[in-house]
């Protein structure tokens, strides 16, 4: 029986916001959904770079978006069936709160949350 961590629990609930049509990804369609205001929370790479960071944490913050940072590329594109993704965007309210939940967050308030 194997057991599954929450980082399993967390891929798997952006795959599932994925195939509800509620995610995107990638730097421009990331970037687009934020300045648009569609972005609930903003899924980082571990292994990004650091100029991808500053870019996209200074963007969320001014704009009161929540941005966590997960897994790496290749994690994060395999839980969305795709080649390695750096960012994603999660545009329902619901599946951010799932996703917050699951990490055991208390502090949902606009952050980077590691």
């Amino acid at each position: 029986m194997k057991v599954r961590t929450i980082n399993d629990k967390v891929f798997q609930l952006i795959g599932l916001s994925k195939r509800a049509g509620k995610l995107v990804s990638g730097a421009y369609a990331v970037e687009q959904s934020i300045k648009s205001s569609k972005a609930q929370l903003v899924i980082i790479s571990q292994d990004a770079s650091a100029n991808t960071m500053k870019k996209f944490t200074e963007m969320c913050g001014h704009r009161k978006i929540d941005v966590i940072k997960i897994g790496s590329k290749q994690e994060l594109g395999q839980s969305i069936g795709k080649p390695a993704r750096t960012l994603l965007a999660i545009t329902d309210l619901s599946f951010k709160d799932l996703i917050l939940s699951e990490l055991s967050l208390t502090a949902k308030n606009m952050g980077v949350i590691e």
